[in-house]
């Protein structure tokens, strides 16, 4: 049987990376204008681009590995929180996106089995009622000849018993 995957985490922190990942493109493309407001910071702009990459790459495995799924939910969670300085948490719809996404990844627990239907004993076996037995050759109350018991008739006289 296959594994059961935390769906709505994996879609919720594949939404949050991509926000995270968009905002943290156009700050790093943005910021080497600002470089003399900025100096030598222009270049952890870039982290957050990264960040965002990272939080769809753990949403991505969640979905092929749901078995580690307390490992992708806390490394999202952890990355979520990292894009707040570096990506501004993908303008918080990130941030929260994928910190919702970590924590349903986290906290996920497949259905249950279903029972599967008891299947029914098939006559003879133990659990069902015997068969009828049939009862053994009889004779003809009238001529005492042997009773055929397909036809319910005597071979002698030929009456139906």
């Amino acid at each position: 049987m296959a594994h059961h995957v935390p769906m709505a985490g994996a879609v919720l922190s594949l939404i949050g990376g991509l926000f995270v990942l968009a905002v943290g493109g156009w700050i790093a493309n943005v910021a080497p204008y600002f470089a003399g407001f900025l100096g030598p910071f222009t270049a952890l702009f870039f982290i957050g681009a990264v960040v965002g990459l990272l939080i769809v790459f753990c949403s991505v495995l969640l979905l092929v590995a749901p078995r580690m799924k307390t490992a992708w939910g806390a490394l999202i969670i952890g990355l979520a929180f990292a894009s707040l300085p570096f990506a501004l948490g993908g303008l918080g719809f990130g941030f929260l996106l994928a910190l919702i996404g970590g924590i349903l990844a986290i906290t996920y627990r497949p259905p249950p089995p279903m029972p599967s239907p008891v299947p029914r004993p098939s006559v003879g076996q133990p659990g069902w009622p015997p068969p009828m037995e049939r009862p053994s050759a009889t004779a003809c109350p009238h001529c005492r000849a042997v009773v055929d018991l397909r036809t319910r008739a005597c071979t002698g006289c030929g009456r139906s018993v």
